[in-house]
Order: structure tokens, then C-alpha cells, then sequence
């Protein structure tokens, strides 16, 4: 999203942004974040002496995908702004990108574990069903091969 702050030339000088502004998918480490929705962005822009104030919000959804089902699923994203730009760092007051500021906000805002619900049962280990949707008849008690002999010691019957 590129601004033109060329006109906020007096100190004080305010200005406002009202917009929908789309992004491209991103990629946060192996997690996949779509973004087919427009986000609705309201910016309050200060002039300081030595910088820009950066106020407002991004609102909107986005598509994750969930980290036990692995089902994508619609999340809902409210993020706070507050930045500064220093004006010694603005090579171009006409034409400032304000991209990588939004996405590492959207970054900041997104849990580490995503999950579709609270009670996501996830998938099954062994035949890989996912458990939301079905039951599996799979044996989930799972012993190490190491410790097999020890399994029936207490149940043994030595008369």
C-alpha cells in the first residue's frame, strides 16, 4: 500500500486514510496465511518534528490453517497500529510503502499454534482420519517395543 505524504508539509498537519487494501498470500516460516478477502485499514497520520505518527487499524479475515486438523478456516484479525516513520529514513515522501509495515503487524497478530476451534480433536496418528469429522477403530495405545515385556508383569498370576 503506497501513501503520499508529500502534502503534510507543517508540522501538526494531519491526515486521514479510509481504505480496502488486498495482499498477496504470505508465508510465516512453514505456516501459509491466504488472504482472499480484502482488509479494511483506518490510518490517522501525524506530522512531528523528526517523524510521521502512524495510528489506526486493520480489520479483516484471513484463511489459516489449522495446526491439529490441518482444515483451513476463516480467522478473524483486528490489529492495532502505532508506528513511526522517521522523516531521515523517507527517501520519498511521495511515494512511501507501507506494505511491510501492515504484514509484520498481521505477522505479530497471528498465533504461533493455529487451531479451528478450541476443542479440534485433530487427526489420528495412525490411519490419519480426521477425528472431527469421523470416529477411527484404531488401537491408540501405543507401547515401546523396548518395554513389550513388561506389559503384563502385574497381571500375571505366580501361585
Amino acid at each position: 500500500m503506497k501513501i503520499n505524504l508529500g502534502c503534510l508539509t507543517d508540522l501538526g498537519s494531519h491526515k486521514s486514510i479510509k481504505k480496502q487494501i488486498e495482499l498477496p498470500d504470505l508465508i510465516n516460516g512453514y505456516q501459509e496465511i491466504e488472504t482472499p478477502f480484502p482488509l479494511q485499514i483506518n490510518l490517522d497520520i501525524y506530522n512531528t518534528k523528526d517523524s510521521f505518527m502512524l495510528t489506526g487499524e486493520l480489520t479483516g479475515r484471513l484463511l489459516l490453517t489449522c495446526s491439529r486438523c490441518l482444515d483451513k478456516f476463516s480467522f478473524e484479525l483486528k490489529v492495532s497500529i502505532n508506528e513511526e516513520l522517521l522523516k531521515s529514513e523517507i527517501p520519498d515522501l511521495e511515494n512511501i510503502d507501507l506494505t511491510n509495515i501492515i504484514v509484520e503487524h498481521i505477522l505479530l497478530e497471528i498465533p504461533m499454534k493455529t487451531v479451528c476451534r478450541g476443542n479440534c480433536q485433530g487427526l489420528c496418528p495412525l490411519c490419519g482420519r480426521n477425528l472431527n469429522n469421523v470416529q477411527c477403530d484404531c488401537s491408540r495405545e501405543k507401547i515401546d517395543p523396548r518395554l513389550l515385556k513388561l506389559k503384563d508383569f502385574f497381571s500375571r498370576d505366580d501361585d
